[in-house]
């Protein structure tokens, strides 16, 4: 991943490509390891889904995990995994997800609420890591030790 004075840069204009056509873009962080899981699929009887999840080991689980909880859909026919460098603040003012929440909103009232859910959980977990860091938790040596 290319840096800049600012840090990692992010390919917005291929992100946003993947967030505009792709089924499934899953969306892996820095600080802490659970995911946002983004399913544009829907039918009549299930909307697409917004969820935080636990990572994985690979594409097979995950594919292994949608056979679980959206077995109805079948396996996705184009997947995206990509790692936010930047804090969950910048993805959710800056509308980085807008493109997914765009195409879910066309199909489902619901998909707003259970974005603006799901970036609410991953702050709650950034905060967490950030605090874990500073503090010296596990995972973590401290600077300043108290």
């Amino acid at each position: 991943m290319p840096h800049s004075e600012n840090g990692p840069q992010v390919d917005f204009a291929a992100l946003r490509e993947r967030l505009e056509h792709a089924d499934l873009v899953v969306i892996g962080f820095h600080a802490f390891p659970d995911r946002l899981l983004l399913d544009a699929r829907s039918s009549p009887a299930e909307g697409p889904l917004v969820a935080v999840v636990a990572p994985v080991a690979g594409v097979r689980e995950r594919y292994a995990w949608l056979e679980r909880h959206r077995a109805a859909f079948g396996p996705p026919e184009g997947f995206t995994f990509a790692v936010w460098p930047h804090s969950i603040a910048l993805l959710r003012d800056d509308g980085v997800l807008a493109p997914m929440s765009a195409r879910m909103e066309a199909v489902s009232n619901e998909a707003d609420l259970a974005m603006s859910r799901a970036l609410a959980r991953l702050r709650v977990l950034e905060r967490r890591a950030v605090r874990e860091a500073v503090r010296g938790g596990p995972g973590w040596e401290t600077l300043w030790p108290e």
